[in-house]
């Protein structure tokens, strides 16, 4: 059975303090993209197996969600996943946390495990601070270390986003920032505290800016790399692609305020 992993973007993220365990409070409103991984799963396995040959065995976040769901709930049952990637590691688009997210839902309701989504959300944040929004699964606001969810309705659009080449580490930008250079963003609810850092350390991320900037205003993604912004209609933002250089990898698609993953289980009746 396959199941979607969807992408999200950040809308504005803003970085208010840091925290006592080390983490930073945060503030910023998600949305899901019509783009990302799929999962694949079998349980008809004797052994639990996670296969995506792009991620180390040790990094991969799905493994940790599975591994977190057999500790807590004492069950002996065993799955082969296999990730069909799409979204870029370091991206900023949550590749991993979307991953590890559909995994510890839909094997909720595959293995029979009865846990609320209230009980997934907080056992998840273990895992990343990400993965609240995934298994929420509808737009939100977000607060605290991203895992304070309240339901938000942003305007849903035509995305144009940009892959740069680069990646960064979300543990790599929090230990770079200074809050010492916070800006004042109350009139610019799109504002990321990471994209100035990002545009003056890699070069690459100032390059697509400079170019997207020409025609619209653009967004870094969480703390990056990727870039995304905002059209009416896919025919205005099809008009923009077309004269992005052949170097840069950007594509079109929508943003969301309903994951998809939340109707594929509804469909199989789960």
């Amino acid at each position: 059975m396959n199941f979607s992993s969807p992408a999200k973007i950040n809308l504005g993220l803003d970085v208010l303090r840091k925290r006592s365990d080390g983490y930073h409070d945060i503030e910023t409103v998600f949305q899901f993209l019509d783009w990302g991984d799929t999962l694949e799963f079998s349980i008809e396995t004797n052994e639990t197996e996670i296969i995506c040959p792009q991620i180390d065995a040790s990094q991969n976040l799905v493994l940790k969600a599975v591994n977190l769901l057999k500790e807590i709930t004492g069950t002996k049952k065993n799955v082969q996943i296999r990730i069909h990637k799409n979204i870029p590691i370091g991206s900023g688009l949550g590749g991993g946390s979307s991953n590890a997210a559909t995994a510890m839902k839909v094997l909720n309701e595959l293995w029979g495990l009865k846990l609320t989504k209230n009980e997934l959300k907080k056992i998840s944040v273990s895992i990343g601070a990400d993965l609240p929004i995934f298994i929420e699964g509808l737009a939100s606001k977000a607060e605290g270390v991203g895992d304070i969810l309240t339901e938000t309705n942003p305007e849903e659009k035509i995305l144009l986003i940009i892959l740069p080449r680069c990646k960064i580490s979300t543990k790599e930008a929090f230990n770079k920032i200074s809050l010492n250079n916070k800006k004042n963003i109350q009139n610019d609810s799109f504002f990321n505290f990471f994209e100035n850092w990002a545009r003056g350390n890699y070069r690459e991320i100032e390059d697509c800016f400079s170019w997207i900037e020409k025609y619209s205003q653009a967004n870094l993604s969480g703390t990056g790399s990727s870039i995304y912004a905002k059209f009416n209609s896919f025919e205005e933002a099809s008009k923009i692609i077309d004269n992005a250089p052949e170097s840069m990898n950007c594509f079109l698609t929508k943003s969301l305020n309903r994951s998809p993953l939340l109707d594929e289980l509804y469909k199989i009746g789960v």
